[in-house]
């Protein structure tokens, strides 16, 4: 793939951040790690998303000025998470990552275009947000239009590289993303019964019903419900991401016959939204 010169730019300014937060947290190993993943999932957020650019047919018939532009909201999504993490080794401060990294977006001269910092405002919002912002409201159809599939491209890139991740670096990955990731008692095995009914509806389930390790496991599989394109789906399928997740419960001792019914949502609601068989 040639380079242009704005994901040259993107690219210089992601490592930037990456590197000037890596030296002040250095010394904290778990902000070490997160900072260090983070930059990791970049990339492969990244990869995924070329994947979305390159097969699906909405990106095929755009020019390839929008083409390299939602490349570079992709490259970007996480753009601020380097001085959230900076935040939490300081003082423990909760932002929320992508609302401020499409204001730090909005005032560079490069990347100040709302196809770039739209999609990364609300890349970590349910996609109604989105859809309420005034700044959306007021864009005409043709580019409301763009924004949306950006969003979707960043979106999907972001949830299939993560759940990617945590297949084939499970061992390094806990310790980031499992509220208590030494803890094997029966605890950790327990779902809320609360999150697991969004599982059952086929809805993406709130954050703040995560109580046990395997909630957060069954909160990410929600994740699943948010995805809008066939490639992302077929890239989990190929990589056996689907299966993955009840490798991951099992780990956590959740009892067989409830990892079933999980995996039963999922290979449903796959075939009916995209007819795919897992």
């Amino acid at each position: 793939m040639k380079r242009c010169a704005l994901y040259e730019k993107a690219l210089k300014l992601l490592y930037k951040e990456y590197e000037d937060v890596f030296e002040i947290v250095k010394s904290s190993s778990y902000h070490r790690a997160f900072a260090h993943e983070k930059i990791k999932h970049s990339m492969q957020v990244l990869g995924a998303g070329n994947g979305i650019l390159k097969h699906e047919k909405y990106f095929q018939n755009k020019p390839s000025d929008f083409v390299e532009t939602a490349r570079v909201a992709i490259l970007l999504h996480d753009v601020y998470r380097f001085k959230e993490i900076l935040g939490w080794f300081e003082n423990n401060t909760k932002i929320d990552h992508g609302e401020k990294g499409a204001e730090f977006l909005s005032q560079t001269d490069d990347f100040s275009n709302v196809l770039i910092t739209m999609p990364i405002k609300h890349h970590g919002h349910m996609i109604e947000k989105m859809y309420e912002d005034e700044v959306y409201q007021k864009l005409d159809d043709k580019t409301k239009d763009e924004v949306k599939h950006i969003a979707f491209a960043v979106r999907d890139a972001d949830k299939i590289a993560n759940w990617n991740l945590l297949k084939n670096e499970w061992e390094k990955m806990k310790e980031v993303w499992l509220p208590y990731p030494n803890d094997h008692s029966q605890a950790q095995a327990e779902i809320n019964q609360e999150l697991f009914g969004w599982l059952m509806r086929s809805e993406v389930a709130p954050n703040n019903l995560r109580r046990s390790n395997a909630d957060v496991a069954v909160s990410i599989i929600c994740w699943l419900f948010d995805i809008n394109y066939g490639y992302s789906i077929d890239y989990c399928k190929k990589l056996h991401l689907f299966e993955n997740w009840c490798v991951i419960l099992s780990k956590f001792g959740v009892e067989t016959q409830k990892i079933d019914e999980i995996f039963c949502v999922m290979k449903d609601y796959v075939f009916k939204t995209f007819g795919v068989v897992i």
